[in-house]
C-alpha cells in the first residue's frame, strides 16, 4: 500500500484492541515503517462508516520537520537513548525538552523529531531521511506498554504457528530461542509468528491466547550458517572467518534484512491470535546430540519460571524516553498472573545441546501443534 499519494491521508492502526491513527501529509513517507510492521499491525484506511473511534494516540506524520517540532525559543536538552543495545545498529541516542505543556524529542542519529502532547492525545513526527525504524520504535512502545495496561503478558519469547496453534520458545537471552524457531520453520511446516516477543490475552474463561509482534531479526552466526541462503540475507560473505568464541554466544550478532528474512522463512497470517499448544525452554550449547525433556516441575514452579521471562517496555533504564503514557500495570497484575498459572499447564519441554530438532527428538505433541493452554 502506498502512502505518498497527493493529499492528507488517515490509517488506523489495531493490535488486538489496542488503536492508534495516523494522519499522514503528503510527501510523508511512512511506508518503510508500515511495511516492517506490516506483518502484525496493519494499516487500514479510515472508514468514516465504521462508528466512533478513541484512539491511544493520533501520530501526525509531517513531510518534513517544521516549526511545530522545534520548541519555541532557548531550551534546555537532556541527552537520552530512545534504545540502547548492545548492538551499535539498535541503539537510538536521543536529546529531551519540554515547553508549554509539550515534549520535545529528537533522534540524533536520523534526524526524526517526535513532539508529544498528553493533553491533546496527538504526536507530532517528522521522519528524517532514515527515520523508519524510528517510527517502527515509537509504535512498539505505545503498543506494548498500553497492552500491559490493558491486562496482556508481554513474554520474552519467539513463537511458531501451524495449524491454529502456537508453540513458544522462551528463556533468557542468547538461549536458542531463535534457532529452535527456525528449525520448527524449516523443517516442520511451521511459520514465524514472532521473533523475540510474544504477547498474551486472557479471555473471560480463563484460557489464553498468543499474539506475535515484529522484529528485527538479530542472529548468531552458527543459527545463520545452518540455513541455505541465509548469509547471503545477512550480508555474510564466503570469505568471513567467525571468531573462535562464535559458537553459541550471545554476542557478535548480525542484522538480518528483516524482508528478505520473511521471504525465505515466512510469517504467520496477519492477525493471527491462536491458543498455546507447547512450550519450549532452550539452553542451547555445545554437545554431541540435542536432549528434549519434559518439563516434570511443580505448576508453581513452571510459572515462577514464566513469570521470570516475562519483560516490559516500562521498566529499564531507558523505558521513560518519553511521558505520553502513565504505567497502570498495578491495576491489570492478577491478569498476568492468571496468564502464567494457565500456561504452565501446557506440555513443556527443555532443549539442550546444538538445537537440532528432528522428527526423533522433537515430542510429538510439537510435531502435530495440538491443543492449547486452558
Amino acid at each position: 500500500m502506498t502512502t505518498t499519494l497527493s493529499g492528507p491521508t488517515l490509517l488506523h492502526l489495531d493490535f488486538h484492541g489496542t488503536l492508534l491513527d495516523l494522519e499522514v501529509e503528503a510527501g510523508a513517507d511512512v511506508d518503510g515503517a508500515l511495511a516492517f510492521l506490516g506483518t502484525h499491525l496493519a494499516a487500514r484506511p479510515a472508514e468514516p462508516a465504521a462508528g466512533p473511534r478513541e484512539p491511544l494516540a493520533t501520530l501526525r506524520v509531517a513531510a518534513a520537520p517544521d516549526t511545530r517540532h522545534t520548541p519555541a525559543g532557548a531550551a534546555d536538552w537532556e541527552d537520552i537513548y530512545v534504545r540502547k543495545s548492545a548492538s551499535a545498529f539498535f541503539t537510538v541516542p536521543a536529546r529531551r525538552t519540554a515547553a508549554d505543556g509539550r515534549e520535545y524529542l529528537e533522534c540524533t542519529k536520523t534526524g526524526t523529531r517526535f513532539v508529544f502532547d498528553r493533553a491533546a492525545r496527538t504526536i507530532d513526527v517528522a521522519l528524517g531521511p532514515e527515520g523508519a525504524m524510528d517510527l517502527v520504535e515509537l509504535v512498539r512502545d505505545l503498543v506494548l506498554k498500553e497492552q500491559e495496561n490493558s491486562g496482556a503478558a508481554v513474554l520474552h519469547a519467539t513463537a511458531a504457528y501451524r495449524d491454529g496453534t502456537a508453540v513458544l520458545v522462551t528463556g533468557s537471552k542468547g538461549a536458542g530461542k531463535s534457532t529452535l524457531l527456525l528449525e520448527l520453520v524449516e523443517h516442520f511446516g511451521y511459520r514465524v509468528l514472532s521473533g523475540d516477543k510474544t504477547v498474551l490475552h486472557e479471555r473471560p474463561d480463563g484460557s489464553v491466547l498468543a499474539a506475535g509482534w515484529p522484529d528485527y531479526p538479530h542472529l548468531g552466526y552458527g543459527t545463520i550458517a545452518k540455513y541455505e541462503g541465509l548469509k547471503e540475507i545477512a550480508g555474510i560473505t564466503d570469505d568471513y572467518e567467525p571468531p573462535a568464541t562464535h559458537a553459541f554466544s550471545p554476542l557478535g550478532k548480525f542484522a538480518v534484512d528483516p524482508v528478505r528474512f520473511r521471504e525465505r522463512f515466512p510469517s504467520a497470517p496477519l492477525d493471527v491470535h491462536v491458543p498455546v499448544a507447547a512450550i519450549l525452554h532452550p539452553a542451547i550449547g555445545p554437545g554431541e546430540r540435542t536432549l528434549v525433556e519434559p518439563v516434570t516441575d511443580d505448576p508453581a514452579a513452571v510459572a515462577a519460571m514464566l513469570n521470570a521471562n516475562l519483560e516490559s517496555a516500562f521498566d529499564g533504564a531507558n523505558a521513560g524516553w518519553h511521558h505520553f503514557l502513565d504505567d497502570r500495570r498495578e491495576g491489570t497484575a492478577g491478569h498476568r498472573a492468571r496468564i502464567a498459572r494457565a500456561l504452565a499447564s501446557v506440555p513443556a519441554w527443555t532443549v539442550s545441546g546444538p538445537g537440532d530438532l528432528d522428527a526423533h527428538n522433537l515430542p510429538r505433541a510439537v510435531r502435530e501443534a495440538a491443543g492449547g493452554a486452558r
